[in-house]
């Protein structure tokens, strides 16, 4: 039984970045960043060390300006791709 008109052999399906997969997208990578970094401050501190997140917690508070930009940018990326 070979494929019928309009399939192809392969099965491929055409690949499309609607809102929804890309908003799912950052919200993967948001969700592994945050169990990484939630992963790292608890071998950190079983060790006896300070957690990357202090580090990160010292950039955000050294550069405010630039965070608050990229939090603006992100809501704007993720107001645009929710709106109705």
């Amino acid at each position: 039984m070979g494929p019928g008109d309009g399939q192809d052999g392969a099965g491929r399906k055409e690949l499309k970045l609607t809102p929804e997969a890309i908003l799912s997208l950052v919200a993967t990578v948001g969700a592994l960043v945050a169990f990484l970094l939630m992963l790292e401050e608890s071998i950190a501190l079983r060790a006896g060390r300070d957690p990357m997140n202090n580090g990160v917690r010292s950039v955000v508070r050294r550069f405010p300006r630039a965070m608050y930009a990229l939090a603006v940018v992100i809501g704007m990326l993720l107001g645009h791709l929710l709106w109705p």
